[in-house]
């Protein structure tokens, strides 16, 4: 199961690639429908609908991508699956001209995505990690309002949550998502990758540059 993981965290970067490199969307749907049709062009169905959220959008929880026009932050979530096993990725670009306090909010999503990865170490309760995230956000903890991450598998959503209920540890081969974020009505920023515990290391499945792609 986890080189299908692997194949399809692959598979899902090549497309996200291909779609910042080649990018000339105006609107939210306009992105969707360029990864559905480049997952439906390499053979594969999508893990979950694509995530593409804008604008004043950013406080639905599963918000539908619209025609929004995209402007400053834009949220790209995306997955495929590989012999039905799953891939779960999200980058982010901005349409316009960051302001410094836009950056510097960026960075510290970054930051904590990256420390997380860090202390993602065998024997350590995910609860703890999830916990851990919030205080790395100081003052904006309050804007990050779901969970660290999850497992990803045959379902794109299962054990092991990682929460503060979360009563699971972390164990060798154990395949999760690291998503932190900050959310408000007037944007949002998630960093997120799917990640292989090994023994002494993890091995981040979805190596995709984090630098914010900005977009005039």
């Amino acid at each position: 199961m986890i080189d299908h993981v692997r194949e399809a965290c692959r598979i899902s970067c090549e497309i996200l690639k291909e779609c910042f490199d080649n990018f000339d969307f105006e609107t939210e749907i306009e992105v969707a429908k360029y990864l559905r049709k480049k997952a439906k062009e390499k053979n594969c169905k999508l893990a979950f609908s694509p995530l593409i959220v804008s604008v004043n959008n950013f406080l639905e929880i599963h918000h539908k991508p619209d025609k929004t026009k995209l402007k400053g932050f834009v949220i790209v979530d995306f997955g495929i699956k590989y012999k039905r096993c799953c891939s779960d990725v999200t980058r982010m670009l901005y349409k316009g001209k960051p302001s410094k306090e836009e950056l510097k909010l960026y960075k510290l999503v970054v930051k904590v995505q990256e420390n997380a990865l860090k202390n993602l170490k065998l024997g350590k309760d995910y609860c703890d990690l999830d916990l851990k995230a919030r205080i790395d956000f100081g003052e904006f903890k309050k804007y990050f309002e779901h969970s660290l991450g999850h497992g990803v598998g045959k379902r794109i959503h299962q054990k092991p949550w990682i929460n503060f209920k979360s009563k699971e540890c972390v164990k060798e081969n154990d395949v999760v998502t690291i998503e932190p974020g900050i959310y408000t009505k007037n944007f949002g920023i998630r960093i997120e990758d799917t990640v292989l515990i090994k023994k002494n290391k993890i091995e981040v499945l979805t190596p995709l540059p984090k630098e914010l792609i900005v977009l005039n």
